[in-house]
């Protein structure tokens, strides 16, 4: 059995208590950018009063998505940010991709599943994060701007051993409002 991801998924639920390395390119630009927290994903397991959140940077006439960044918030400190770090990264695959001057991607790997949420800056300024999503109703809808985001474990007698599935609730381009499961590619 390989116990790289087990080991993932523990560091994962108990959160890294290291303090965040700010990178010299961070901060030398971000003070000029703004920040915006586009998606916030509550765990079924692990220490309650860290989340895991993605951030985006824009510049000051948000006309480009500088950055994404996924990351912890510890909320029993006022939301303080702090980055996953190495060993999370080397068992939990992140991978960003910029798709264009206002979207990229984030794509999540562990327990032989992808997940990928787009990052897109509309015209109003405003950062948005999509996804593909099942519905509780057995609906595919490819695009649907996230509302809500919840990160079930798979577990194995009671113990989170992995990742079972992306729960959210979204609005799609026509306003309805959906519940199901983040669709996720195996790898």
């Amino acid at each position: 059995m390989d116990l790289a991801l087990p080991t993932a998924v523990l560091w994962l639920a108990l959160g890294s208590t290291a303090d965040p390395v700010v990178a010299g390119e961070a901060a030398t630009e971000e003070p000029a950018l703004a920040t915006s927290e586009v998606v916030r994903v509550k765990r079924d397991f692990g220490k309650p009063h860290f989340d895991l959140v993605i951030d985006a940077w824009t510049d000051a006439a948000a006309a480009r998505l500088h950055r994404a960044q996924l990351w912890w918030s510890n909320t029993s400190e006022a939301d303080r940010r702090k980055p996953l770090g190495a060993l999370i990264e080397r068992m939990v695959k992140l991978q960003y991709r910029r798709l264009s001057s206002t979207s990229l991607t984030v794509a999540v790997a562990g327990d032989g599943k992808e997940f990928t949420f787009t990052v897109e800056l509309a015209s109003d300024g405003r950062v948005h994060a999509y996804v593909a999503i099942d519905t509780d109703g057995g609906r595919h809808i490819p695009r649907c701007r996230t509302d809500g985001v919840r990160l079930l474990a798979r577990r194995v007698l009671g113990m989170p051993v992995g990742i079972a599935s992306i729960a959210v609730t979204c609005t799609d381009a026509g306003g309805a409002v959906h519940s199901g499961q983040v669709r996720h590619r195996e790898v």
